[in-house]
């Protein structure tokens, strides 16, 4: 993965090196991590505990989650692999921040996407409660799709 996809990653959701509670009230730290979801081998990362988290662990739990979900992303999506890095990215920031089954719901903007209509796929996002939830991030995301990277 490219350093500036991961270093859009790590603006849009902030850093916390303590738990805090994340807006739909679940317990967070690192990179938007949910403490619940944190699997064994990304808590090695941070020396076998949650907390704290100095940024350096959260970077290495981040890197291996990203390639978890980057598998995870293409399997489910057949299309994703061979479309287009701007693609590959939105899709994969969406999943970071909505999950694979939230973003799955998206079948207009998947359907603009992986045809190539990418001011529709822009414009059918941006009507989502996604957007609506986190319009600056949505508007960042989606707007991948119009620019060349």
């Amino acid at each position: 993965m490219r350093d500036e996809f991961i270093n859009e990653i790590k603006f849009n959701e902030g850093f916390s090196s303590k738990i805090y509670e994340c807006s739909v009230g679940k317990d967070t730290i690192g990179y938007g991590f949910k403490v619940d979801c944190l699997s064994s081998d990304e808590i090695a990362l941070n020396g076998g505990k949650v907390e704290p988290m100095p940024k350096e662990n959260a970077d290495k739990i981040l890197n291996l989650k990203l390639k978890k979900l980057e598998k995870e992303a293409f399997e489910v999506f057949d299309w994703l692999e061979n479309a287009p890095l701007k693609v590959q990215e939105c899709v994969i920031e969406m999943c970071y921040q909505m999950g694979i089954p939230g973003v799955k719901k998206f079948n207009h903007t998947l359907h603009y996407m992986r045809t190539a209509q990418y001011q529709k796929a822009y414009e059918n996002g941006l009507k989502s409660l996604w957007a609506k939830q986190t319009p600056k991030r949505a508007k960042r995301v989606l707007g991948k799709l119009l620019a060349d990277l």
